[in-house]
């Protein structure tokens, strides 16, 4: 309740479902989507399950999936676009942030990759790009050297002279073994990772990210207040594997 849930679209963009659960629902008055796009939503019924779905959390169960449904009050959301209802506070003085897609080279600077790796003592394997942000800062994909077993690639917020850092680890399991994703043979790459939203409140950030894998969609809200570490406050899992 504090910060909020994610939810998708139906198909025709109009309405927005949260499979995971909101204990008042009609407290929340905003989508945030992925394209920068916010939205005006007003709560609208529980729905319950109904037969006939396949078990995938997908706009085309949209009908037969139990959670809360929401009405867009204005426009449509594009299908296939992420949200996250936020709440009022989340909300409360702070500005939504564009985060466009990087121009130009595919990979970071390296003076970047050398200031990543200083700030974690810990060497650079690859760095990405993710996003363009307002006023010179940046949002960048590092993976980083493992140190015997413990990975770790991390979602890294460049404001200026602040790196803030929203980490994901995980542990090897040998060559060619899935490390972060099922199928991802050990391997981590930029495509796949969507910025829902990035909210600023003076040295607040919220990040919400949607990293799209094999089987589904990872998702995860994290905030950070004048510090250099994202804490992920809210973690979701939409199963969305090929039938």
């Amino acid at each position: 309740m504090q910060y909020g849930a994610f939810g998708f679209p139906n198909p025709s963009g109009t309405r927005l479902l949260t499979v995971s659960g909101l204990l008042q629902p009609a407290m929340f008055h905003t989508a945030l989507c992925s394209g920068g796009r916010r939205f005006s939503v007003q709560f609208e019924r529980r729905q319950a399950e109904r037969e006939g779905h396949n078990g995938r959390q997908t706009p085309y169960n949209f009908d037969k999936l139990a959670g809360n449904v929401f009405t867009v009050l204005q426009g449509k959301i594009e299908s296939g676009a992420s949200c996250f209802l936020s709440s009022d506070s989340l909300l409360s003085s702070a500005t939504l942030l564009p985060a466009e897609l990087p121009a130009g080279s595919s990979e970071c600077d390296p003076d970047i990759r050398r200031q990543l790796a200083s700030s974690r003592s810990r060497p650079v394997v690859n760095c990405w790009p993710l996003a363009r942000l307002p006023a010179d800062r940046r949002l960048v994909l590092v993976e980083f050297a493992r140190q015997d077993k413990d990975a770790l690639a991390s979602v890294v917020l460049i404001d200026r002279d602040r790196m803030i850092f929203a980490d994901y680890p995980a542990v090897f399991r040998g060559e060619g073994k899935d490390l972060w994703r099922v199928d991802d043979v050990g391997v981590l790459s930029p495509k796949g990772f969507e910025v829902v939203f990035l909210l600023q409140r003076g040295t607040f950030y919220a990040l919400g990210v949607n990293w799209h894998g094999t089987e589904g969609a990872s998702l995860a809200v994290f905030v950070s207040d004048g510090d250099n570490r994202f804490t992920r406050v809210i973690e979701d899992y939409w199963y969305r594997a090929p039938v």
